[in-house]
C-alpha cells in the first residue's frame, strides 16, 4: 500500500478506501450485473429474481455503511445480515377430534299398569232380597210351561208359554210406592229380554203385583208373568221399584 502522504481521506486505492483517521479500509464489492438479454434467455424463476434482490440490498447496505464508517471517523466498519425467514409449512393436520358421545337419552317412563276393571257384581240368586229404590224383592220361584191363566170360563191363553214369577215385595222406604207389573223384565239364555204380561195377571185372582201401592213397612205377595217361546228357558231378572229406577238382577 502506497504511503498515506500522497492521498487524501477519501482516496480509493487498490479497493481500499483512506478515511479520515489514515485508515485504509476493503471497499465492498461491486453488484453483479446481469444482462437483460440473459436473463430473457434464460427466464429466471421467482425464486430466483427475488434472491438476487436480497444479496443486492446486502452489498449496497455494506457499501453504505463502510462509506459512512470512513466519513465517520475510523469505526471498525458493521456488517448488517439481513436473515430471510421462510414461512414455516402449517402443522399437517391431525386427527379430527373425535365427537362426544352423545348424552344417553333419559328412559322412557314405564306405562302405568293397567287399572283393573272392575268386575260386574255377580246378580243374586232366588231366595235373595235385593233391593231397588224404595222396594225390597224376594224371587220365590219361577214356573214355565203354562199354557193358560184364569178360570175354565175367564182366561187368557200364552202365545208360546207363561212362565210365573213368584215375588215378595215390601216397602222398606218411608213413603208410599205403587208396584206395577208392566215395570218387570225377563232374559233368556240368548239374552233376548221380554216384558210382563199384565192380562196374565188380571186373571191371577191370587196375584196383588199387578198394580198395588204399598205402604212403608207393608209388603205384598204375587206372582208377574212372561209370555216366552215354548223351549225358552229364563236365566235372569230384572226387578224395578218404578219404569225409571236401575232396576236390580237375580239370576234364575
Amino acid at each position: 500500500m502506497s504511503s498515506n502522504a500522497e492521498y487524501k481521506p477519501g482516496d480509493v486505492a487498490n479497493g481500499h478506501l483512506l478515511t479520515q483517521d489514515g485508515q485504509w479500509v476493503p471497499l465492498p464489492a461491486p453488484q453483479p450485473i446481469i444482462p437483460p438479454a440473459l436473463e430473457k434467455k434464460k427466464g429466471m424463476g421467482k425464486g430466483a429474481k427475488i434472491t438476487i434482490g436480497v444479496v443486492g440490498a446486502l452489498v449496497l447496505m455494506g457499501a453504505c455503511n463502510a462509506i459512512t464508517s470512513a466519513a465517520g471517523g475510523g469505526t471498525t466498519p458493521t456488517t448488517t445480515s439481513v436473515t430471510v425467514t421462510e414461512k414455516a409449512a402449517p402443522p399437517a393436520a391431525g386427527k379430527a377430534a373425535a365427537p362426544k358421545a352423545a348424552a344417553p337419552k333419559p328412559a322412557a317412563p314405564k306405562p302405568a299398569a293397567p287399572k283393573p276393571v272392575a268386575k260386574p257384581k255377580a246378580a243374586s240368586q232366588i231366595g235373595t232380597p235385593v233391593r231397588d229404590g224404595k222396594f225390597e224383592f224376594t224371587v220365590k220361584s219361577v214356573k214355565c210351561g203354562i199354557s193358560t191363566v184364569g178360570n175354565e170360563y175367564l182366561n187368557t191363553k200364552a202365545q208360546g208359554q207363561f212362565c210365573a214369577v213368584q215375588l215378595h215385595i215390601e216397602n222398606i222406604g218411608d213413603e208410599p210406592q205403587s208396584m206395577f207389573a208392566d215395570n218387570q223384565l225377563a232374559f233368556d239364555a240368548k239374552d233376548r229380554k221380554f216384558s210382563a204380561d199384565s192380562t196374565a195377571s188380571i186373571y191371577d185372582d191370587s196375584s196383588q203385583v199387578l198394580f198395588e201401592e204399598i205402604n212403608p213397612g207393608n209388603s205384598v205377595k204375587g206372582k208377574v208373568y212372561f209370555d216366552v217361546p215354548k223351549g225358552a228357558k229364563l236365566t235372569q231378572l230384572e226387578l224395578h221399584d218404578s219404569m225409571f229406577s236401575d232396576g236390580v238382577k237375580v239370576a234364575l
